[in-house]
Order: structure tokens, then C-alpha cells, then sequence
């Protein structure tokens, strides 16, 4: 079984609907060639871009043609505007989507469009260019002990080599743009601070216009094992493969408790406490005699249900109550997080493995209090840890409020 995990991406839509507004016009550059556009008549249209999905995106560019010249750059994020076009016998529409730092994808497709109507206009995209994107989980302190890797990719007698880098407690191996329809071989190699190997991994795939980005995880350095993969036909084809690792009880710091609401509006039926926690080892933290609490009192804990949580990833609690979804009912009791100022205890085995203090307001006396909105409402906020600063979880400013997203591990804007 490969040490990689590979999702090939299934196909997104970006969706621009040009249409309603018809004081809105986003070009530099503006030409009336019909007496309908004289005369301020115009035609709806919606458009459909569609585009198998990748990483590292950077922009969605769209340029119209006809009886005006527009040009729009969109966030592929939320790619939606409003906009009325003139008649015109050709228009002609070209996207363009640019990813790593170059153009990746496009497409385009032409038109006719009368006063009065409404269109729906779909641009299939293809790629042409692809790159390789490897993404390695290192864990909180990077107990492996990598210092440095390095990507090598090859197809015929040409050869690229690409240096990893850290990102928070990931290592990313990101090539440049390559050409499409041509077999490669991928090395990824890994170094300690002394320049010895401590992990090499090898793989062959093919990028087409299907799947151009082979996105690649490593799941599991602590396993040795022999692999392959191949690129799906399918590009709807999605697999996901767990790798097995090391079995290990909780140690102080092991789990960190990543998000947390106490204010739940007792009336909202969609509203509940919780508790999130991350396993940011390369282990899988098995929680038998594990317990939340509000305090270090191994008798008052409330405890745990859920047998383990796997390497990289979250853990959500949640209270008792109906509101919570069964999934995050994973303790056999529950108590109260108290609104305004209170503690999380997390232990295992009576041994405290994180905990914290929270409050709406800094103390005079205590000055590491992480930050919480105490108020009850419709629209409730958490509070988050910025994984990326997790070394420094002491400082209240490692911390932010939000809305909450239990099940999801992220970083403070």
C-alpha cells in the first residue's frame, strides 16, 4: 500500500452569472457598434465555467468580446457577478484560470445574443500545463526530526528538482508547471539537521488534462512500506486511503484542545457547547481513560467515549443535549462551560495532557487567558487556536474568535 494518499480532484464550477446590473461595467476599454447598444438595450446572460478543481490557485480571468470589451478578474473562491451585455452577433467569451503562479487551465466559447433574452453559457476548461504538489505531515514539534528534503521529477532525459519547504508542522514539495501527456517519476527524499536520509519515497504517475495536479499526501512516516499509484480516468473518482501507524496512549501536549464554544443559546435548537481536540502526532492517541472537564479533579471529569483519534486529525465533543450532532456525542457525561470565564481540563489516566483558561476579559492577576465572546445568540463565535502558532497557545494572541467549525483545523487570519 502506498505511503502516498492520492485524490484525484473531482470537477468543480465556477459559476458566473452576467446579468441585472445594468449601470455595472468593469471594462477599460467600451465600443457601441449597433443601434440596439445606442439605444441601451441589452441581453442577460449566465455563465457556467467548468473546471476540473486544483490546488494553489491564484485567479479566475474572464474576457468578453463583442459590442464591449470586458475584462474581469474574479476570486475562484466566489466567482459570481452581475453584469448586462449589449447584441451581438459573435461575442466571444475566453477564461483563464491561473494557478501556481502561471496560467494552468482555459477555455472558451462564442456567442449570439439578442435584446431582450437570456442565455446560459457554459465554458468548458481544460488544462495546459500541470504540476506536482506533496504535502507531508510532520506533527507538533516535528518529532521526526526533519531539517530539510528535496523533490526530484523526471520524464525522459529531462530532470527538475524542487527543495521542500515547512509550512506550520507541514512539509510541501510544489514543482513548477510541466507539460502534459508525459509519464514522470517523482523522489521525494528527507534529511535530518546532520544531512542524513530519514525517508525517501519513489513514485511514477502521468499528468493529462484529467488530472493535472496529482495531489500527494503522506499520511505516515512511520511506515515502510512498498507502493504505486495511477492517475484515475475518472477525474469524479475520488480515493482515500488510511495508513496505518503507531498506537500510543496521550502525553502531555499531545492533544491540544483547537477550538472550544461555551456560549450556546439554550433555545436554538441548532446551537451546542463543544470541545475540539487535535492530534498533532504521527501516532494514533487511543483515549481509553481519557476525560474533559472543568477542572484537574479526576472524579468530576466527563468521560470520554471515542476509542482514538488518528494522527492529524480533530476530535469534536460536544454536550449531551439533542442539539449536538450524534457524531460529536462522545462523552458519557457532560457538565457546563460556563460563559464568561472558565477552564478545560483534558487528561488521561488522572495525568493533565492540555488544558487551558478562558475569559471575556484579561485578569490582572492571570495574564494568559485565552480570549471568548460570552454572549448568547443567533449567530454564536468560538474560540479558535491558530494551529500555526501552537508553540506559543499560552499567548492569548495565539488565539482568535469566530464562527464556529468544529471538525476542521485551521489558522486565524
Amino acid at each position: 500500500m502506498s505511503p502516498f494518499l492520492r485524490t484525484p480532484r473531482a470537477a468543480s464550477y465556477a459559476a458566473l452569472s452576467l446579468c441585472a446590473l445594468a449601470a455595472f461595467n468593469c471594462s477599460h476599454e467600451s465600443v457601441s457598434d449597433s443601434a440596439a447598444a445606442l439605444a441601451g438595450k441589452s441581453a442577460s446572460v449566465t455563465m457556467m465555467m467548468e473546471f476540473p478543481s486544483t490546488p494553489l490557485v491564484d485567479s479566475l480571468v474572464v474576457d468578453c468580446f463583442g459590442a464591449d470589451t470586458l475584462h474581469y478578474v474574479i476570486d475562484p473562491q466566489a466567482p459570481y457577478m452581475d453584469v448586462d451585455l449589449f447584441p451581438h452577433d459573435h461575442w466571444q467569451f475566453k477564461a483563464q484560470l491561473y494557478a501556481n503562479g502561471a496560467l494552468m487551465q482555459r477555455g472558451e466559447t462564442t456567442a449570439k445574443l439578442e435584446a431582450g433574452t437570456t442565455s446560459d453559457i457554459t465554458i468548458q476548461m481544460h488544462a495546459v500545463v500541470g504540476f506536482v504538489y506533496v504535502e507531508i505531515p510532520l506533527g507538533l514539534g516535528n518529532p521526526a526530526g526533519i531539517a530539510s528534503g528535496n523533490m526530484t521529477i523526471e520524464s525522459g532525459n529531462e530532470t527538475y528538482s524542487y527543495p521542500m519547504e515547512i509550512a506550520g508542522t507541514t512539509a510541501v514539495f510544489k514543482s513548477a508547471m510541466l507539460p502534459l501527456d508525459k509519464d514522470y517519476t517523482l523522489t521525494v527524499t528527507m534529511k535530518d539537521s546532520a544531512g542524513t536520509d530519514i525517508y525517501s519515497a519513489t513514485e511514477t504517475f502521468r499528468l493529462s488534462d484529467s488530472s493535472p495536479v496529482p495531489a500527494l499526501q503522506i499520511k505516515s512516516l512511520r511506515a515502510k512500506v512498498s507502493f504505486a499509484i495511477k492517475a484515475a480516468a475518472d477525474v469524479n473518482f475520488v480515493v482515500e486511503t488510511e495508513l496505518p501507524s503507531k498506537k500510543s496512549t496521550p502525553k502531555p501536549g499531545d492533544l491540544l484542545i483547537s477550538e472550544f464554544l461555551s456560549a450556546a443559546l439554550k433555545t436554538d435548537s441548532t446551537q451546542y457547547e463543544f470541545i475540539e481536540l487535535y492530534n498533532g502526532t504521527l501516532d494514533t492517541l487511543m483515549l481509553k481513560n481519557c476525560a474533559l472537564g472543568t477542572t484537574s479533579q479526576e472524579s468530576k471529569g466527563w468521560p470520554i467515549t471515542l476509542e482514538y483519534i488518528a494522527p492529524g486529525k480533530v476530535a469534536v465533543f460536544g454536550d449531551t443535549s439533542a442539539s449536538t450532532p450524534a457524531e460529536y456525542r462522545n462523552t458519557s457525561t457532560w457538565g457546563d462551560l460556563t460563559n464568561t470565564k472558565g477552564a478545560i481540563v483534558l487528561q488521561c489516566g488522572g495525568t493533565v495532557i492540555d488544558s487551558l483558561y478562558y475569559s471575556a476579559t484579561q485578569d490582572s492577576v492571570l495574564n494568559n487567558l485565552v480570549p471568548n465572546n460570552p454572549t448568547t445568540s443567533k449567530n454564536p463565535q468560538s474560540t479558535h487556536l491558530d494551529i500555526a502558532q501552537w508553540q506559543f497557545k499560552e499567548n492569548p494572541d495565539s488565539w482568535c474568535i469566530g464562527s464556529p467549525d468544529p471538525g476542521t483545523v485551521g489558522n486565524c487570519d
